[in-house]
């Protein structure tokens, strides 16, 4: 009897070790899961660092300290999360040596022994983040268009491998570039000249080119705003722009240039736009305030995982536009625009929140926590997390083989000298004539600017004193209450105007915009062009040689048909906060022109009627 119930206290006490071990082993398991999905989700995130302060920023006293240097808490923090990149903007990048120490210590924060992801906008034009000392920011998607006529994908293919060459030898792995927008609208705020054309052919011929060149040069390219930014009059950094499209219309136009592309194998990523597209997809999404509106495309999984993944069966990266804009951050919180970004098979969700104060991290931790319980809960798709996971590791691989260049001083001057005679041969094929001999203005007895700020005056008349330094030269600040002088026989006066209006993709993100106005603060586009035509016309009234040139927008030419002698578009000019003393390739384009040196041969890449 005795033994019987030492027996029995055994076989109990084995039960409770078991269930104990058992119990333990659970523990640990689920411990290893939450740390395995905790990793997963940081290398789902590509976060800003523009600015950090010590103290909380407010409407009173905002941050305003740039990022050149990595502080030792975003240290500690990027690899305590697993982040798995970030994103650079102008403010971070001011000369070489700074941007390699930059990126170097980004790098140190990588926890899986793979590259960080480091990203910028440099697509040229409109969009450069890097200091023109460093690298030129090149004219522009649409002047590659205005030169596609003549020299087909040459520019395109030579201004990818310049841009890779530089990027990579900073240490930035990955360019938001290129733009496969069709630009369908004329009125469009924030693509405009950042598409190379309105037909969807030659979009996709140039983007190819130059997005196959970035990566042959070891930098990963970023097709962009899928599924098609080009037909909106919305800015997606200030609202929520939609496309009426009927499906038929989408086929052909705006997922033509993405499905060739795709198809081609030329992009390792695809950004997604902020745009609602109601003929992929008609579905309803409730926004924070409990409005049901149509899921802009960054969050429609009808869109990217139906049209993107299954339909044009792309297989990288899907990475967001910037979530902080307000197409998404007015109607969504962070979490809710994460959430849904991943349901909807986005990979990486881009400045999902901004990180400015210590205080911020505790609100990156809290997300992570919150997204944690998503995938607990089934909310967000445990194998989906993972399968996405695996293909952000590919993107990685990949860049861990590409060669890193090491130039010394003299090779890096001697790129960067190449780089600026192909900014000029770019700004220069580009020139297009749409009417009007050009004779008369080489002849020039006297020359009179009609500038839209001082900063352009600056730089034409750097230009033009090259070019006809014995010829008398003035320049009018459209923004001043000038008018012109009587004029003297020979007299040719060149007017200017920038359109769209200034958008904050030029510096980055909302919260910049008011330092692009500080810096420039040119007339509304209407202003421009009520003034120009007056003063234009008051010159011709003198018998003068009037000239109009189109400095980046070329479909305002048409108000003046008939009304000027000669009309230009150039699609881009010199735009940095920090302005240099060089005129800038365009306008170097432009007076070299003016002087009979070159000629116009660049040929429309849009429709203006």
């Amino acid at each position: 009897m005795q033994g019987r119930k030492l027996s029995s206290l055994r076989l109990a006490a084995g039960f409770v070790l078991l269930a104990l071990c058992v119990g333990a082993g659970w523990l640990w398991y689920q411990e290893s899961q939450v740390k395995q999905i905790r990793f997963w989700l940081g290398q789902k995130l590509m976060l800003d660092l523009r600015h950090f302060c010590q103290h909380t920023a407010t409407a009173e006293d905002p941050c305003t300290q740039a990022v050149t240097q990595l502080p030792a808490l975003w240290q500690q923090k990027l690899a305590e999360h697993h982040i798995g990149g970030v994103v650079l903007f102008a403010v971070n990048l001011q000369e070489t040596r700074q941007i390699l120490q930059l990126t170097a210590a980004l790098q140190q924060t990588a926890s899986d022994g793979l590259p960080l992801l480091i990203a910028t906008d440099q697509e040229g034009g409109r969009v450069a983040r890097l200091p023109e000392a460093i690298l030129p920011a090149f004219p522009g998607a649409m002047a590659l268009g205005a030169t596609f006529p003549a020299h087909q994908t040459k520019f395109a293919e030579a201004q990818g491998d310049a841009q890779a060459q530089t990027l990579r030898q900073l240490g930035i792995n990955i360019n938001f570039s290129p733009s496969l927008d069709v630009n369908s609208d004329p009125a469009n705020p924030v693509i405009g000249v950042r598409a190379f054309s309105d037909d969807p052919q030659q979009v996709a011929a140039l983007g190819i080119t130059l997005a196959r060149s970035l990566q042959r040069g070891g930098v990963a390219a970023t097709l962009k705003h899928f599924p098609g930014h080009g037909d909106t009059a919305t800015d997606s950094h200030t609202g929520l722009p939609q496309v009426d499209h009927v499906r038929a219309v989408a086929e052909t136009i705006d997922l033509e240039p993405f499905r060739q592309a795709i198809q081609a194998g030329a992009a390792r990523l695809v950004m997604t736009a902020h745009i609602q597209y109601p003929a992929l997809d008609d579905s309803r999404i409730d926004t924070q305030h409990g409005e049901g509106i149509a899921p802009p495309a960054t969050l429609s999984k009808a869109i990217l995982t139906g049209v993107l993944r299954e339909q044009l069966e792309f297989e990288g990266v899907v990475i967001t536009d910037a979530l902080n804009m307000q197409a998404i951050s007015a109607a969504f919180t962070p979490l809710q625009a994460v959430k849904h970004s991943f349901k909807a098979g986005a990979d990486i969700a881009l400045m999902p929140l901004e990180i400015q104060s210590p205080a911020d991290f505790i609100r990156l931790e809290q997300l992570l926590d919150q997204l944690v319980a998503a995938v607990q809960s089934g909310e967000i798709d445990v194998h989906a997390l993972q399968q996405s996971a695996e293909r952000i590791r590919d993107l990685k691989q990949w860049l861990a083989q590409q060669p890193q260049p090491q130039l010394n001083e003299t090779e890096i001057a001697a790129l960067y000298q190449r780089q600026q005679q192909l900014d000029l041969a770019i700004a220069s094929s580009a020139l297009t004539r749409l009417d009007g001999d050009l004779g008369a203005v080489s002849q020039a007895q006297s020359l009179y600017l009609l500038l839209p700020d001082a900063d352009k005056c600056r730089r034409f008349r750097l230009a033009l004193t090259a070019e006809f330094p014995a010829v008398p030269l003035q320049c009018t600040d459209l923004r001043s209450n000038d008018t012109l002088p009587p004029l003297s026989p020979g007299a040719v006066v060149i007017g200017a105007y920038v359109a769209p209006e200034q958008s904050a993709v030029e510096a980055g993100v909302l919260a910049d915009l008011p330092q692009i106005a500080s810096y420039s603060a040119p007339l509304s586009v209407d202003a421009q062009l009520t003034k120009l035509q007056q003063l234009l016309a008051l010159a011709r009234s003198q018998q003068a040689t009037t000239v109009v040139v189109a400095l980046r927008s070329p479909y305002q030419l048409t108000q003046f048909a008939g009304q000027v002698d000669i009309r230009l578009a150039t699609y881009g000019y010199p735009f940095s906060l920090k302005p240099d003393q060089e005129p800038g390739a365009v306008f170097v384009a432009l007076a070299r022109l003016f002087s009979g040196k070159t000629p116009a041969t660049g040929v429309l890449p849009v429709r203006l009627d």
